[in-house]
C-alpha cells in the first residue's frame, strides 16, 4: 500500500522514479559481445579549407539594393525630423500669435468700454434739442415704403410712391 502511494506521487510530480520491486533493471544479463568487440574509431580526416573569392551570402546587386535601402531610410528620417520641428515651431507661433489675439482682443474691448461710457446720450439730446432745435418728426412727416429686392438703400433714388 505505502509502495502504491509513493508511486503515485512521483507520477504525479512528473519523475520517472519508481520505488520498490517493480523497478526495471536496464541491463538484466551482461552483454558479451560488447566486452571482445573493438571499436575502431576513425580519424578526423583534415579538410582544405577554399577561401571564397567572393562574399559568400552577397553580390554586387544585392549590396547597391541594400545601400540604396539604407539611404532611402535615412533620408525619409531626416525629413521626418525637419516635418516635425516646422510643426512644433508652427505651434509656437500659434500660440505667440493666440496671445497677442488675447491681448488686441482685451484692449479694443477696453476702448470700446470707455468710448461707451464717454458717450452721454443725455447730454447729446439736450444738445440736440436745445442747441440746435431739433424735434422728433409727427407721424404724417414720415414716409414708409417697400423696398424693392434690394437690401439695401441707395441714398440719391427716387423714392417709390
Amino acid at each position: 500500500m505505502e509502495a502504491n502511494k509513493r508511486r503515485y506521487q512521483y507520477e504525479n510530480t512528473g519523475t520517472s522514479y519508481v520505488d520498490g520491486n517493480t523497478v526495471r533493471k536496464l541491463r538484466a544479463t551482461p552483454d558479451i559481445r560488447r566486452e571482445e568487440e573493438q571499436y575502431i574509431v576513425p580519424t578526423p580526416r583534415r579538410q582544405e579549407q577554399r577561401q571564397h573569392k567572393t562574399l559568400s551570402g552577397i553580390n554586387l546587386a544585392s549590396l547597391m539594393v541594400l545601400t540604396v535601402a539604407i539611404i532611402a531610410t535615412v533620408y525619409v528620417c531626416v525629413e521626418y525630423l525637419m516635418l516635425q520641428n516646422q510643426v512644433t515651431q508652427m505651434d509656437k507661433s500659434i500660440i505667440k500669435m493666440e496671445k497677442e489675439l488675447t491681448v488686441l482682443t482685451n484692449e479694443n474691448n477696453a476702448a470700446y468700454e470707455s468710448i461707451d461710457t464717454a458717450l452721454d446720450l443725455d447730454y447729446i439730446y439736450q444738445v440736440a434739442v436745445e442747441e440746435l432745435g431739433m424735434v422728433y418728426p409727427n407721424k404724417n412727416e414720415v414716409i414708409t415704403y417697400k423696398s424693392s429686392s434690394s437690401n439695401y438703400v441707395r441714398q440719391y433714388e427716387d423714392i417709390p410712391e
